[in-house]
């Protein structure tokens, strides 16, 4: 290849300017006049902006494909991997009534050392040298005894042979000091709820006699700290109830000295499908307080207070670093069994978190006491749903399409059809008012660039999204 050519692109109207991106995630923003030439390929080369644009990878030759090809590896990254994400339930039994989770439903199981010991088996058959084993419920703690089989069992067959994380999700009133040794001393991520101040979280998330949750929760987020030196990263979910109080979440957080913040709209699956009129809202009122809650931790941090949203600083090591980040809805297909992976108590199994909620037995893998790794793997309803995700299908047009995802068990659950009406899509709605969003931030000044890049500088960009 001698010439340099223009890779086909997208592009899209952000404030007064063009923003143009190609496949393989470059992009840059162009004034009318420059996207009037480069969209008609009457680029002199030697100019300005042949040598901009070449430099930004929207155009392409025989010296610089080899780093194009390397940056599509490395924001793709989940396409060459094993699943890394092992989530075990090994529990669907909770001490709280939250008004928007599954958990109080149906018949109550706890995972035994019989399906402990397979979940172990298929950690380790993963070729990934990469492997993070989360806990979820219900409440895990409520199966302390199957936590602490996992992780001592994990850890003494690694010996180091993988990089291995611990994780475990928790509505932290069960939390006591025995816990809290054990878990900081096998270095195990605490991920805790906590939907806002005292007002807003104890209308969401109440123990079953119906007493309020934050204040235990509260107090055991402070031990946790002062006792044994170890943040507890925490997770609101945002209800209707929630909309108004952007910034008493914000300032709950800061106050508590978080520096994240993941602002995760609720999904109308399982439970919250027959409480969507009272939890629920449209995917444009909920970009509206995502968006207002933006400005508010952007102003916050130019005052010096450093906080970030999470789901912003995933776009943005996407968008910013041509990173991929790990996180499942936004890889291309969807990480569904590639990137994540659930083991229920009985042993079924089911390509990811939502999967589970549906109350559909459409989704389940199989069963981890008859089935391995490499069989579940090759499931055709897995591959259906892959197929489903593939955002080359249904928005191949959009300047957001290198860094795009979509969740299809949302999308299924609400359309009733694995080949999407994608526009219609509350997840597609949000994520591309979410990047639509940062860019104009982008846009508008460099001070919130450098912002931007501030957050993805932090370690840890992703944690789980539970």
């Amino acid at each position: 290849m001698t010439d340099r050519v223009t890779l086909p692109f997208n592009s899209r109207v952000i404030r007064n300017r063009y923003l143009v991106s190609n496949a393989l995630g470059n992009w840059d923003f162009l004034e009318k006049n420059e996207f009037q030439a480069f969209h008609g390929l009457r680029l002199k080369q030697g100019t300005p902006l042949f040598r901009r644009l070449y430099e930004k990878g929207l155009l392409a030759d025989e010296h610089n494909i080899k780093t194009l090809v390397d940056d599509y590896r490395n924001l793709n990254a989940n396409i060459f991997h094993d699943t890394r994400l092992h989530i075990a339930v090994v529990t669907t039994r909770c001490n709280l009534r939250c008004c928007y989770c599954q958990a109080h439903t149906g018949a109550y199981q706890d995972m035994d050392i019989t399906v402990a010991s397979r979940v172990l088996k298929n950690i380790f058959d993963v070729k990934s040298p990469c492997v993070t084993l989360e806990f979820q419920g219900g409440e895990p703690l409520l199966n302390w005894e199957t936590v602490r089989f996992l992780i001592e069992q994990a850890t003494k067959i690694n010996n180091g042979v993988k990089q291995l994380q611990f994780s475990l999700t928790s509505n932290l009133t069960l939390l006591d000091d025995e816990k809290m040794k054990f878990l900081t001393d096998h270095g195990v991520g605490m991920c805790g709820s906590l939907d806002g101040p005292r007002h807003i979280h104890d209308h969401n998330r109440t123990f079953a006699k119906g007493a309020g949750s934050y204040d235990t929760v509260v107090k055991n987020i402070h031990r946790f700290e002062t006792a044994f030196g170890a943040k507890i990263g925490l997770l609101p979910t945002v209800t209707k109830h929630s909309l108004p109080y952007y910034k008493d979440i914000v300032d709950e957080y800061v106050r508590l000295g978080q520096s994240s913040i993941a602002l995760r709209p609720v999904n109308q699956l399982g439970h919250a499908c027959a409480q969507w009129n009272t939890l629920g809202y449209t995917a444009e009122e909920f970009s509206e307080f995502y968006r207002k809650a933006l400005e508010y931790i952007l102003s916050l941090n130019k005052k010096g207070i450093f906080i970030r949203e999470r789901m912003a600083a995933i776009m943005l090591e996407k968008v910013l670093n041509k990173k991929d980040p790990g996180y499942v809805e936004l890889m291309n297909p969807c990480g569904a069994g590639r990137g994540q992976i659930v083991y229920m108590p009985d042993g079924s199994c089911y390509p990811c978190d939502e999967s589970r909620m549906v109350g559909d037995e459409m989704f389940k893998l199989g069963n981890i006491l008859d089935e391995d790794y490499e069989d579940l793997m090759h499931k055709e309803n897995l591959l259906h749903l892959l197929e489903s995700s593939l955002m080359n299908l249904w928005d191949y047009n959009s300047a957001f399409a290198p860094w795009m995802g979509t969740c299809p068990v949302v999308n299924y659950a609400a359309q009733k059809n694995f080949v999407p009406k994608i526009w219609c899509s509350a997840v597609h709605k949000i994520y591309t008012a979410q990047f639509n969003y940062l860019f104009e931030k982008m846009e508008q000044s460099e001070e919130n660039t450098k912002i931007f890049r501030q957050w993805i500088k932090k370690e840890g960009v992703y944690e789980s999204k539970k």
